[in-house]
């Protein structure tokens, strides 16, 4: 696509007429009849066969040309005999055999030395190089080239002529066209030295960088017109040390000659920053009115300013060059005169800053404007206006940052505005809607949305090149047409691997149907989105070169792709059947892995008739280290097949790990959601299965001097609650179904009765205590008292007499607050009730579970310690031998409320001997008139003692076991002082 495009373009500047090269031939030739002795060291013509066409001798020692020299060759059509080692003379009837020879190069020979006869017999010879020979003027005066009737081309490039005298002859050479008289000394032209060129039309005539110093001392109307008879398809008079005053009298004296093509390039012009020598006006060409030139090249000199009308004297003109010059001002109607047949004008490589209005007014039939190359940083309003009919606007490499207010350009076919700091694309539809090829590449463009608008925008658009842009993002905001008619985009250095990374533009080439060529290299593209380029139904060309790529899906590139560019990645070991599609390709630059998985493709690399871009034999290993280097061509010799066991079991394992690990995440997946949503009914299939096989009939509580299953604890706000959801469930007077008998307040206590003896009577006449512990729980002090005497019956029998209950939403750091119940929360677990309707019976199964269980406590390590030596030993009824047990008070306060009651606070220390200790802690209220008669230490306290509320301990510590501890008042606690008993502290 674009190296084509590059490769017709070359193709046409070769075939444009023009400045000749002379040390470059370009020449056809049959190698069956050709001979090659370049560098040779010959020192004479060498012996060959007869029938040879073409011979070329160059650069050797050879140093006479004689008759006899070449007498054998008479069918040689080109020779070449130019840059001798040493000085060659050309004797008289030298090539007087070589009728049929066309073309002579005896160039860069210094001291050529010719006899007058040097050319006879070659009345054939077409094209004759004697360039960089140190000629004089007498190659042209006298008769050396008389004999040479055919002769079209003469290339005296970089000799010693003076003074160009051509003799009479030339009059005869009717073919001669082209003369190259580049770098020599010519002085000066008078109409009487030329007069051997009149009649004559030179499709080329090269007088560039001949100083015409005797010029300046004598007018041009006295030397005539040196071109008198003479007509010019293109005349260089380029570097001749022509100003402006010298440049206008020459043209005043060439006035009438015909000129197609003029190339005055030169020193004309102030420059910039000088005011010592002017720039041209519009007298300067004013002999050139009627000289009909229809391309006039003004590039390379240095003019500052086009003034008014300058170039209004050439009314033929169709191409006018100013390119390279220092053009900084374009004044009011300088393009005055042009109107109506320039139709291209090159003012690259300027110095201009901005366009205005008026600019080109007066351009009404100009076709292609190239304005590349300047400092162009703003448009003005309605710039471009007076241009109805052109066709193609150059503003690439100016520093253009927006568009502005530009005229409409209906007719505009070629936008390029590369190379700018286009920040936006406002107003490029105003500008050049009609447009076929935009180039806006380069610029500082930062959404990819530019893309989606210029092709809704563009009706006609064919080519869009929009790469080398920061594009940071892309947000889709205008929906393509699929009948668009672009055929080219160019998207390279894009960021594409950022966007695609982020999930954006995916769709970018889906509405590309009729595309034909893709450009996305240098986007840094390690993978491709899947599906990126379904859209591409009819492409043909695509460049992926430059990028990180190093693997490609197989199902990736379209099937229309016939040329693919894949130079310059890392594909290791590329797959051969992506490629089955393509006629064209290059991987050049890639990082190939030679290893026995290259086979397949090296195998194809051989036998493929795809035309690679560059030669196969370049492509190298670069893996492993001791292989790099190594041509692919050369491995494949020595490449040894991988083991196909190893790599069918590999295969099978890892088919087998993805069929088991595909079932393990459906099963874990269907687990998850059958738990989730069917747990409750998968727990009572479970249960009834457990029933049936494992567990048999119904389990019964045990039979027991116990009176109560269990003691329901709980607030009196929770009531209705509780009756519904637990004793209707458990409790044997609220369904025969159920297996417990329950015991709770409202109707199991005794009425009038004291509450707190009711609470111990219910709690120690129960198998199990369950407390239900809410909010209002909490808040409630005789059920925080009942919990506490559950515990303390759970510590006497060693025995998880206890069973808590949360309810409701109350917070972990509520629980904590509360002594009693953060011992419980700390080592104990504790039952939830559960928020999913569905785990009701799983909770149920385990609240029986555990109201059934008589399950002794484990005593924690940093309780057990070597117990003292008993006094007193004692059997307890569950065969639990209890030793010296008893009991410390520490930290005793107490605090008067008023004249008969107080505050005790006091924490204990029960010593169970090996079963181990627990730590009791709690405030009472001291009864009326047992408070001690004042602050002060245990001992100086009569022998009265303290009659406690509440009766922590259990009864079985009353009595003998205790020394000193004796029951009083039912339930309650007569502690004497300073025995047993130590109260360490007692203040207010």
């Amino acid at each position: 696509m674009l190296a084509g495009l590059r490769a017709e373009r070359s193709r046409r500047l070769q075939e444009r007429p023009g400045r000749s090269f002379p040390l470059q031939h370009r020449h056809r030739y049959d190698f069956h009849t050709s001979k090659f002795y370049r560098t040779a060291h010959h020192h004479w013509v060498p012996a060959l066969p007869p029938n040879i066409t073409h011979l070329f001798l160059e650069m050797n020692y050879i140093s006479e040309i004689n008759s006899s020299s070449l007498r054998s060759y008479d069918q040689l059509q080109q020779l070449d005999l130019g840059n001798q080692k040493l000085q060659l003379v050309i004797r008289n009837n030298a090539f007087l055999r070589q009728r049929k020879l066309t073309r002579l190069v005896l160039g860069s020979n210094p001291g050529l030395h010719m006899e007058p006869r040097a050319f006879a017999g070659l009345f054939n010879l077409q094209h004759l190089f004697l360039d960089y020979c140190n000629l004089t003027d007498s190659i042209l005066a006298e008769s050396f080239l008389e004999p040479l009737l055919s002769l079209e081309t003469l290339n005296l490039f970089a000799n010693n002529i003076v003074r160009l005298r051509p003799g009479l002859f030339f009059s005869k050479l009717t073919k001669f066209t082209q003369l190259n008289l580049k770098l020599n000394q010519i002085e000066s032209l008078c109409e009487e030295d030329l007069v051997g060129f009149r009649g004559k039309y030179f499709t080329l005539l090269n007088l560039q960088s001949n100083y015409f110093r005797e010029s300046r001392d004598f007018g041009w109307e006295r030397s005539g017109n040196p071109f008198r008879g003479m007509a010019f398809n293109i005349l260089d008079l380029s570097i001749n040390g022509f100003d402006v005053d010298m440049s206008r009298q020459f043209f005043k004296a060439i006035d009438g000659t015909p000129i197609a093509h003029l190339i005055f390039s030169g020193h004309m012009g102030k420059g910039f920053s000088h005011e010592n020598l002017p720039d041209p006006d519009e007298s300067t060409f004013q002999g050139l009115m009627n000289s009909s030139v229809e391309i006039f090249d003004l590039s390379r000199c240095k003019i500052f300013a086009l003034k008014k009308a300058f170039l209004s004297p050439l009314k033929d003109a169709i191409i006018i060059d100013i390119s390279l010059n220092k053009i900084n001002q374009i004044n009011r109607n300088a393009f005055n005169g042009l109107q109506g047949h320039l139709r291209m004008l090159n003012l690259s490589f300027n110095l201009l800053g901005e366009i205005h209005s008026y600019t080109f007014t007066n351009l009404t039939d100009l076709r292609v404007l190239d304005l590349s190359n300047n400092h162009i940083g703003a448009l003005g309003y309605k710039a471009f206006s007076g241009l109805p009919k052109l066709r193609a606007l150059y503003l690439t490499g100016n520093s253009l940052r927006n568009l502005g207010n530009p005229a409409p350009l209906p007719n505009l076919d070629i936008l390029l505005l590369k190379d700018n700091k286009l920040n936006s694309l406002c107003r490029i539809n105003e500008l050049g809607k009609s447009s076929i090829h935009v180039d806006i590449s380069d610029n500082r463009l930062s959404n990819l949305n530019d893309v989606y608008w210029m092709l809704t925008q563009f009706s006609r658009l064919l080519n869009l090149f929009y790469g080398g842009n920061i594009v940071k993002w892309c947000r889709q905001e205008v929906t393509v047409p699929y009948n668009n008619s672009l055929q080219v985009l160019d998207l390279h250095d894009s960021s594409l691997n950022m966007l695609w990374g982020q999930g954006h533009c995916l769709d970018l080439f889906d509405p590309l149907e009729n595309l034909l060529g893709l450009n996305l290299s240098f986007n840094s593209l390690a993978t491709f989105p899947q599906g990126i380029f379904r859209g591409l139904g009819s492409i043909i060309e695509m460049d992926l070169s430059s990028n990180a790529l190093t693997y490609l899906q197989p199902d990736l590139l379209p099937a229309s792709l016939q040329s693919l560019d894949l130079s310059n990645n890392f594909l290791a070991s590329p797959d051969p059947g992506i490629f089955r599609s393509l006629s064209v390709l290059s991987l050049a630059a890639n990082r190939f892995h030679c290893d026995c998985h290259l086979e397949n493709f090296l195998t194809w690399l051989n036998e493929t008739n795809v035309s690679f871009l560059s030669p196969v034999t370049e492509y190298t290993c670069e893996f492993p280290a001791a292989l790099q280097n190594l041509p692919l061509l050369d491995y494949f010799a020595i490449i040894e097949p991988c083991e196909e066991d190893d790599e069918t079991v590999v295969q099978d394992l890892k088919f087998a790990l993805f069929i088991f690990s595909t079932l393990l995440i459906i099963t874990a997946t269907l687990g998850g959601v059958a738990y989730a949503r069917l747990r409750g009914r998968i727990f009572i299939f479970y249960r009834k299965i457990v029933s049936r096989v494992v567990e048999g009939p119904k389990p019964t509580p045990p039979v027991d001097d116990v009176q109560y299953d269990a003691f329901f604890c709980f607030s009196s706000s929770d009531h209705g609650w509780v009756e519904a959801a637990l004793l209707k469930k458990l409790d044997t007077e609220f369904s025969e179904e159920n297996i417990f008998h329950c015991c709770f307040e409202a109707r199991d206590f005794l009425p009038g009765g004291d509450h707190l003896s009711n609470i111990r009577d219910a709690i120690w006449s129960s198998r199990k205590t369950v407390c239900v512990v809410s909010n209002e729980f909490l808040k409630d002090g005789w059920c925080l008292e009942a919990f506490t005497l559950a515990q303390g019956r759970t510590l006497e029998e060693l025995t998880h007499v206890l069973i808590m209950l949360v309810v409701g939403k109350v917070a972990h750091y509520q629980l904590m607050k509360y002594n009693a119940v953060r011992a419980v929360v700390q080592r104990r677990q504790y039952l939830v009730w559960p928020e999913d309707p569905q785990d009701l019976d799983w909770f149920y199964e385990r609240l029986v579970s555990q109201m059934l269980k008589d399950t002794k406590m484990k005593v924690l390590a940093e309780d057990r310690r070597e117990p003292a030596q008993p006094d007193v030993q004692r059997q307890s009824e569950d065969g639990i031998q209890l030793e010296n047990i008893g009991a410390v008070a520490i930290n005793c306060k107490w605090q008067r409320l008023s004249k008969h009651w107080g505050w005790l606070d006091w924490k204990m220390r029960v010593n169970l001997g090996s079963a181990g200790s627990y730590w009791a802690e709690e405030r009472f209220l001291l009864a009326p008139a047992l408070l001690p008669p004042g602050p002060g230490p245990a001992s100086s306290w009569p022998r009265p003692c303290f009659l406690l509320a509440p009766a922590l301990l259990p009864p079985s510590l009353y009595g003998p076991a205790v020394p000193n501890v004796t029951a009083c008042l039912g339930h309650r606690l007569l502690i004497h002082c300073g025995q047993s008993i130590n109260l360490n502290t007692v203040q207010h």
